[in-house]
């Protein structure tokens, strides 16, 4: 089974979506380090805002990473395994991987768990962000919940993806 072109499309949106918001954050910062030093007249929301919507760009990001092999990942048993018994199929490695993933997986779903009762308790307690710029919490809260969700769809496709001998993931 090949990784699926609709999960490459949805979380390349959401990669840029995630890059637009750090850029944003990023000009955020500049006109806030202009305003303060230059015209001595800081604003009181930039910070804020940047902080509240930073969250996003981390989690809609993180399953692009997932696809890309863009994340951080430590190949030294992997190597040492594989070149120590080698296979036709790379089965040493495949179910290195395997395993990473299938740690990937547990690990993420923890995640989700805590951004699900996050986003809930917000919504009972009706909390807001304690800034000058108020917003609800769930805005931010709900971001762990769309990114753990994405990133779940995105391990399962590429567990299948080496159960059904595909190398890219390895």
């Amino acid at each position: 089974m090949k990784y699926p072109a609709f999960m490459t499309k949805i979380n390349r949106i959401c990669a840029y979506i995630s890059g637009g918001i750090i850029f944003s954050a990023a000009a955020l910062a500049v006109m806030e380090s202009i305003l303060r030093k230059g015209f001595l007249s800081p604003t009181t929301w930039s910070l804020n805002l940047t902080s509240g919507i930073f969250i996003w760009a981390a989690f809609l990001g993180s399953a692009w990473a997932f696809q890309e092999l863009g994340h951080v990942s430590i190949d030294l048993i992997r190597d040492a395994i594989e070149s120590k018994w080698k296979s036709a199929k790379r089965m040493p490695r495949r179910v290195m991987s395997l395993i990473g993933y299938g740690i990937s997986f547990v690990s993420v779903s923890a995640l989700l768990y805590g951004g699900w009762k996050l986003s809930e308790r917000s919504i009972e307690l009706n909390q807001y962000a304690p800034y000058n710029f108020k917003f609800h919490l769930f805005i931010s809260y709900s971001a762990i919940v769309v990114g753990c969700v994405l990133m779940l769809m995105t391990l399962v496709f590429i567990i299948l993806d080496l159960l059904k001998g595909e190398d890219k993931y390895l």
